[in-house]
């Protein structure tokens, strides 16, 4: 099924014949049908919350608030070395556990009423326990959330029995990044929050369609070139819940002075690339396309990550309401082994924030004309499959019962 542009094909892989290229927007802006994806998407997936790396030790802790599951969740490096989660509430009277923030503890007493508990999870003291009548201190212990890690993710899952485990979850994606994640540390994280629904959002960031348009003052020849002017997907992969896509590097890309510095004391990072593979899993560049810049992963329903080979992006789409998202954006990079490459790293995080505040330009402007009903079914092309893709996942778990 090629789709050409110039010289270039896009190849396509998995189910496509069913996707709907006209979308019913409108109804999926509404509130009431925010409420069914966060009863039947949300509180039913497995979704990555933190990294293992987060928490390396035991006692290790994080709280992570997450509004679209309207709980704040304490995740936890135990004694015996596994992560665990939980709902981060005092099992006396309710009150947060531990209000913000992360560090390590060997135990996490509540300021209300001085109850304690272990990373385990172990209600340890009660105070003034004589007064209790009936207490059953071994069924008080925090209450824990499903959590697996995956190369570093940590994934959780609310439903009281998930419906299968995680490396089910992540089907195909399961085997295709070993030892990638550990490659790079975190190099800047940016928060904003969106008056606009989660799906507009999580739009945005998984097409190519846009770059040549919304980027081209910040990065105006970094995809594409003579042998692609409009920019295809050189592959493009549709999973039973994820996808995936490479972006295409632009062998023609002049560095302008700023660049040609940073890359003297380091490697390439957006919006430079050279396409060394040299010891990357197999998820990464999976077609081994010569003139790669980096893959766009969608993880459904709501991460998406950038895989590059010297750095990588995650985005987090947390959706408040039907028209308010939180969005994250942690840059990871390769250790910095010098002053050179620490500078070099600085220009590649301003550049980079300054790409990602351009995506999130249109997203309240789309929001609110959509909302008018003035445009009923957007028109989508098969370079934006991968929405096509999504909206299909999306209506076959609200159907499921």
């Amino acid at each position: 099924m090629p789709a050409m542009s110039a010289r270039v094909q896009t190849q396509f892989r998995g189910e496509t014949g069913d996707l709907a290229h006209r979308v019913p927007i409108l109804e999926k802006l509404a509130p009431a049908h925010f409420e069914q994806e966060r009863a039947k998407i949300f509180r039913r997936a497995w979704l990555p919350v933190a990294h293992a790396s987060d928490v390396p030790e035991p006692g290790s802790y994080l709280v992570r608030n997450l509004p679209t599951l309207q709980t704040s969740l304490l995740v936890a490096r135990g004694r015996d070395g596994q992560v665990r989660s939980f709902h981060n509430v005092c099992t006396h009277r309710g009150n947060k556990l531990v209000r913000e923030g992360h560090g390590c503890r060997r135990q996490f007493s509540c300021g209300f009423h001085g109850w304690t508990f272990s990373p385990e999870g172990e209600l340890l003291v009660v105070t003034d326990e004589h007064q209790f009548q009936d207490l059953d201190k071994a069924s008080l212990g925090l209450r824990p959330v499903h959590t697996e890690v995956w190369e570093d993710l940590v994934f959780v899952n609310v439903e009281p029995e998930p419906r299968e485990p995680l490396r089910a979850w992540l089907g195909e994606l399961a085997g295709d990044y070993g030892g990638y994640f550990a490659r790079h540390v975190r190099a800047s994280s940016n928060r904003v929050i969106v008056k606009c629904n989660w799906n507009l959002c999580v739009n945005s960031f998984t097409e190519g369609y846009h770059t040549l348009y919304i980027h081209r003052n910040s990065v105006p020849d970094y995809q594409g070139g003579t042998i692609n002017p409009q920019r295809h997907r050189p592959l493009m992969q549709m999973f039973r819940r994820h996808h995936r896509y490479s972006a295409p590097a632009n062998p023609d890309h002049v560095l302008t002075p700023a660049e040609a510095l940073a890359v003297k004391y380091g490697r390439k990072i957006l919006p430079a690339f050279d396409g060394d593979m040299t010891g990357m899993p197999p998820g990464v560049n999976p077609a081994r396309y010569e003139h790669w810049a980096f893959d766009v992963v969608q993880f459904f329903p709501n991460v998406v990550i950038l895989f590059g080979n010297h750095w990588h992006i995650e985005l987090f789409f947390w959706p408040v309401d039907a028209t308010t998202t939180e969005v994250v954006q942690d840059f990871w990079f390769y250790t910095p082994a010098t002053i050179g490459e620490r500078v070099s790293h600085q220009f590649f995080l301003s550049r980079g924030r300054q790409v990602f505040l351009e995506d999130l330009t249109t997203l309240e402007a789309q929001q609110e004309m959509l909302s008018s009903g003035a445009l009923t079914h957007p028109q989508l092309s098969r370079q934006e499959m991968s929405l096509q893709h999504r909206y299909k996942v999306t209506q076959e778990m609200l159907a499921a019962p």
